[in-house]
């Protein structure tokens, strides 16, 4: 499928610079970071402030009693401790962003945080579902093409406001998925997948071949006076221009939390999975030209920093994805069947334990060698991957 025209220039000539497609909005951002931020505000300001308007709603106002209160209390605190963390040319962005959609500056913060501030608040952060998502690499034998093809799923869920339906915060999730090819000034141009107000990057791959995807690991120690894992991210894309840079930038930063990443580069035809906690960071690399992640750490040196052990969803997605990576040689429409994929290994399994399960927001394979990307959002089950070029 193509995109189509949303919203024609108001003057000149080419592509229009927001777009549609099936189930998500695409928009084109380019110049200095307050010349994108303003350009995200001025494309999708109705649809920033609706983002707004949910994350109060369904995160800050609508958990009951103490928690409720914590929630608010904690997540200011926590997000203001991060910002002193984050890139200036990022804080340029996103107040940027905020005065052209015409929303406070600290929704806009909270909204890029709060994934991170989530995982600082633990015992308030253990409301939110936080955990899902999968991801792999294959390459050489394991593709027809012998080039490297990389997939994600992106799972979440978020509890909906007290006494509303369990499932409303993350159906609108699913339906607020914004793809932002973004034209830096001096930076390599990227494709992120996020939603509306979003700069960082939690899925993308720039032009010079790199592809991304991060996972959330649960852990019991975290540290909030660092930067929030989608800034490292965004910066991988706009920098790295191989897995050696890649991994050195987040060895660089500051870290807020456990992360599983999956990063693969187009021009080595390889790709790696870096576990990585605030103090201590492994790249697990592949074997036998395939490697996949969810939603724990597997190298033996990180495996004990898993909080509780390993997840029984994310242990059936991880050996469920071994399983398809080993099977035959696979073209893109086979590597994009990966991420639908519903089976169940075991009888005691539950919807959570398939690669594509009902808390999936969307799925993303990568072509890196090729330029592309294919995007399927989660909303509805007839939705088909878009192909989205990368500049």
């Amino acid at each position: 499928m193509t995109l189509t025209d949303d919203r024609q220039r108001e003057s000149g000539s080419g592509a229009s610079p927001r777009q549609l497609a099936d189930g998500f909005i695409h928009i084109r951002v380019g110049g200095t970071p307050e010349e994108m931020g303003a350009q995200h505000g001025e494309l999708l300001r109705a649809e920033i402030q609706e983002m707004v308007v949910a994350l109060r709603h369904h995160v800050l106002d609508g958990q009951p009693g103490f928690n409720g209160l914590g929630l608010r209390i904690g997540t200011g605190l926590t997000a203001g401790l991060m910002e002193r963390r984050i890139d200036p040319r990022f804080k340029s962005e996103m107040k940027a962003l905020a005065r052209a959609s015409d929303v406070p500056y600290a929704d806009i913060l909270l909204l890029n945080c709060v994934d991170d501030v989530l995982a600082n608040l633990y015992q308030l952060g253990a409301m939110f579902g936080r955990l899902g998502c999968s991801a792999y690499a294959v390459m050489g034998t394991r593709t027809a093409s012998g080039e490297l093809l990389c997939g994600r799923n992106l799972d979440y869920f978020v509890p909906s406001a007290a006494g509303e339906d369990p499932w409303a915060a993350t159906n609108h999730m699913k339906q607020q998925v914004v793809c932002v090819d973004y034209q830096p000034k001096d930076a390599y141009s990227f494709v992120s997948v996020g939603w509306p107000g979003f700069v960082g990057v939690a899925t993308g791959m720039s032009s010079a071949g790199i592809a991304l995807g991060s996972l959330t690991v649960s852990t019991r120690r975290n540290w909030p006076f660092a930067t929030p894992a989608t800034f490292l991210y965004r910066d991988v894309l706009e920098r790295a221009d191989g897995l050696e840079e890649a991994v050195s930038v987040l060895r660089r930063g500051s870290r807020t939390q456990a992360n599983n990443v999956l990063i693969g580069s187009g021009g080595e035809q390889r790709a790696c999975v870096v576990e990585f906690t605030p103090w201590r960071i492994v790249v697990r690399e592949a074997a036998d030209n395939w490697i996949a992640a969810t939603n724990h750490f597997v190298d033996p040196s990180m495996a004990r920093y898993n909080s509780g052990g390993v997840p029984f969803g994310s242990s059936e997605r991880s050996e469920r994805l071994g399983e398809l990576c080993c099977g035959p040689a696979v073209g893109p429409a086979g590597a994009r069947d990966f991420l639908v994929d519903t089976v169940l290994r075991r009888p005691d399994a539950n919807d959570y334990c398939a690669v594509q399960n009902p808390c999936t927001i969307y799925s993303v394979m990568f072509e890196p060698s090729q330029g592309t990307l294919s995007v399927r959002v989660g909303d509805t089950p007839d939705r088909t991957f878009v192909e989205v070029p990368v500049a």
